[in-house]
């Protein structure tokens, strides 16, 4: 097998959509309904596939795509579309947008990119604890990557996304439940790849993220990390990777900065041909200030198979203490309160079934376990000084082609919140609607 400077044992095509595309090139051509359908669903993922998903380098060559639009809208209802606050009001809704995505591909670059612009609107006044929320919500995407071959052994990395949106995308491990408000996330990564030899490799760079809340600072993150990637090639399969991060994390309002290091082993493997897995796993050295530091173990997973020409899935895991939710109000008590620690287990799978050239059907299931530890002092004496949330989120709908480049899809969205501090919920959502590519 030629090695392709030790980045993935297999081609990964970049995914923006829930519906992803997951077949080979080959699948691909023969099934244009799936890709264009699933661009016809942009407005429910995430645009970009730097995800829970992807944990690899993905620099294999790929064919050049044009630039293709698409345009869609749906109607829905949404038995609780402000949770968080105890809130049950049920409203319908209706969103539209547009969005485009390009790729082209030379010997020496890669560049591929992708755009969204939405409108969500909630028909029924919504208002929590009295005051009134916003009935519109805009939101948009974008993701820019780029690959340049300076050599045969040289090569930089650019992955860069932003992200303006309501509804949070699990599979990128930064929101654990529903907010009130939009949200801006944004992240890019640039890295040097260099290949030693024919079976060593590194990916040297540096990656900056933000998240920034409309409704409040408390919860607002910027994340500065460093990191180094050994990459071994064991064998034509099997790729073996020792990987150190430095991350430092400035936190929002009365939550205070903290320092991470990781050091993690790993291998990639690939299966067959249509399934490759990733694992890695290590330590995560943690420095809080004013708070508690220590170590825990740390570790990621992600598997992606094409089980056959019709049904394609992908899975993740991830543990480690996040610093994405630090800060919590407790329903019970109405106490605000801050953590050193939130201890975190995600996990995810997708399936995608092409039942014919003119249905598809998707389904979904996220699982999000958060422990608030170790409470920062200072903090009331009503504070619990531990608290525990499970987040169940699933989905399923449907792709089906009723004429050249329109679409019809529907999509049915559970999720379930059980909180030690009093922020229970249940939502149910569902909408249809239709789109065009073009």
């Amino acid at each position: 097998m030629k090695l392709r400077f030790l980045a993935k044992l297999e081609p990964a095509e970049e995914r923006f959509t829930s519906l992803a595309l997951n077949n080979s090139l080959k699948y691909f051509m023969k099934k244009q309904f799936a890709a264009a359908s699933a661009i016809g669903m942009a407005l429910a993922g995430s645009l970009c596939a730097q995800s829970l998903f992807d944990l690899a380098p993905d620099d294999d060559q790929k064919e050049s795509l044009p630039l293709k639009w698409s345009v869609g809208a749906n109607l829905g209802h949404d038995n609780n579309p402000t949770p968080l606050l105890g809130n049950d009001d049920e409203s319908a809704y209706g969103q539209a947008y547009v969005g485009a995505t390009f790729l082209t591909n030379t010997p020496q670059t890669t560049l591929s990119f992708g755009t969204q612009l939405g409108v969500i609107h909630y028909f029924d006044n919504l208002d929590v604890l009295g005051t009134d929320v916003d009935d519109t919500s805009f939101t948009a995407s974008l993701y820019l990557n780029w690959t340049h071959r300076l050599s045969e052994r040289l090569r930089i990395v650019s992955r860069n996304t932003f992200s303006y949106e309501l509804e949070p995308d699990y599979s990128t491990g930064f929101q654990s439940q529903r907010q009130i408000g939009n949200y801006l996330r944004w992240s890019t990564d640039n890295a040097l790849g260099y290949r030693w030899s024919e079976r060593l490799a590194t990916y040297t760079g540096i990656r900056l993220n933000g998240l920034s809340y409309d409704e409040t600072d408390l919860a607002d993150r910027d994340t500065i990390l460093a990191y180094n990637d050994f990459r071994y090639q064991l064998s034509d399969r099997t790729v073996t990777t020792l990987t150190y991060r430095h991350a430092q994390t400035t936190g929002g309002g009365a939550v205070t900065d903290s320092t991470n290091q990781y050091v993690l082993a790993g291998l990639e493997h690939r299966f067959s041909p249509q399934t490759t897995g990733v694992i890695r796993a290590g330590v995560q050295i943690r420095d809080v200030d004013k708070g508690q530091s220590g170590t825990s173990p740390y570790a990621e997973a992600s598997l992606k198979t094409q089980i056959n020409e019709q049904l394609s899935l992908k899975a993740y895991g991830r543990y480690g203490i996040e610093d994405y939710a630090r800060a919590l109000r407790d329903l019970n008590t109405r106490v605000f309160s801050v953590y050193s620690d939130t201890d975190s287990l995600r996990l995810g799978l997708t399936a995608n079934y092409q039942i014919s050239q003119d249905l598809a059907l998707n389904a979904g299931v996220n699982y999000a376990g958060m422990e608030y530890n170790n409470l920062l002092s200072g903090q009331s004496p009503r504070a619990a000084a531990s608290v525990g949330e499970n987040l169940l989120n699933t989905y399923v709908g449907f792709d089906l082609k009723v004429s050249d480049n329109v679409y019809l899809n529907g999509r049915y969205n559970v999720e379930d919140l059980e909180s030690d501090a009093g922020r229970d919920y249940d939502r149910n959502r569902f909408s249809v609607g239709v789109s065009t590519t073009f």
